[in-house]
C-alpha cells in the first residue's frame, strides 16, 4: 500500500508556518497551566489592574487562551481568525518587554502569525482579491 501525498511549495509552506505556530502556543499555554507559578512574575501590573484578577488567574486564562486556540490552529479546524486573535494578543506582551531578546521573538511571532493568517487557504491558481 502506497500513499502518495503531493503539496505544492506554497501548500507545504502554509501547513509547515501553520503547524509550527501551534506548536509555539501549545507549548507556551500548556506550559502556563503546569507551572503557573513560574509565569506569575512576567505577568504586568497594568494587566492586574485591567482585569481586576490575581496573576496566577491571568496566567491560567492565558494559557487556556493559547491551548485553545493553538489546537484549533493545529487541527485546521480554523486557522485564520485565531491566527489573527493570537498575532492581537502577543503584540502588548511584546510591547511590555521593550527591545529585549523576548520582545524581538514576539514580534517575529506577531508576523508569523498575521502571515498566516494573511495566506492560509490560499491557491496558486486561484484569482487574487
Amino acid at each position: 500500500m502506497t500513499i502518495n501525498i503531493k503539496f505544492s511549495r506554497l501548500e507545504l509552506g502554509q501547513n509547515l508556518l501553520r503547524l509550527g505556530l501551534a506548536a509555539v502556543f501549545l507549548w507556551f499555554g500548556f506550559s502556563q497551566l503546569f507551572d503557573s507559578l513560574r509565569w506569575v512574575s512576567v505577568v504586568p501590573d497594568w494587566a492586574v489592574e485591567l482585569f481586576h484578577l490575581p496573576p496566577a488567574i491571568i496566567v491560567l486564562a492565558n494559557g487556556a487562551l493559547e491551548v485553545i486556540l493553538g489546537s484549533l490552529i493545529a487541527t485546521d479546524v480554523l486557522v485564520r481568525i485565531p491566527a489573527i486573535i493570537l498575532a492581537l494578543h502577543l503584540i502588548p506582551i511584546a510591547l511590555d518587554f521593550g527591545i529585549t531578546a523576548t520582545a524581538i521573538r514576539d514580534y517575529g511571532l506577531v508576523i508569523a502569525a498575521f502571515t498566516l493568517a494573511l495566506i492560509y487557504g490560499y491557491h496558486e491558481n486561484k484569482p487574487e482579491l
